[in-house]
């Protein structure tokens, strides 16, 4: 439990930016003020999940790499027709890399895990209007730490 700890401080050291064509909305764990301004541009959100499929399990990768696995991610919520606005995990560690994910909106926590295990992280951010920005764990006892 002491990695899920100190990989925990790293999630909540981090803002998560959801980018649009002329502005952008950060989130950050624990910031309270922030869970009721969902517009997201005037789009009806009931729930969104912030998911990257960069540096899987916390294996820093190259960015070759993680560009791939990246575009593999569109891909994959782009032929299961998800809605997202591309977002970055900017963490507040400059030893560790910016990271490009996707505010997946309007989706189940269940399918959110889903695609977060399938895309080898060990946790995923998710979210529903007037409740707080949640992490939730998707590894237990493998987590790795081999590079944070």
């Amino acid at each position: 439990m002491a990695i899920n700890r100190r990989l925990e401080a790293f999630y909540s050291q981090t803002t998560y930016r959801a980018l649009f064509k002329k502005k952008s909305i950060d989130f950050r764990l624990g910031d309270q003020k922030k869970y009721r301004r969902l517009a997201f541009c005037n789009l009806s959100i009931k729930s969104w999940a912030f998911i990257s499929a960069e540096n899987p399990y916390s294996i820093r990768l190259s960015e070759r790499e993680n560009y791939f696995r990246s575009g593999q991610l569109s891909r994959y919520l782009s032929v299961k027709k998800r809605n997202y606005v591309l977002g970055l995990g900017i963490p507040d560690c400059v030893d560790w890399p910016v990271e490009l994910g996707f505010f997946i909106l309007n989706i189940s926590m269940s399918d959110a895990k889903y695609i977060g295990n399938k895309f080898q992280q060990n946790a995923i951010l998710w979210f529903r209007p007037m409740t707080p920005i949640k992490l939730v764990w998707l590894v237990e006892s493998t987590l790795s730490c081999e590079n944070i």
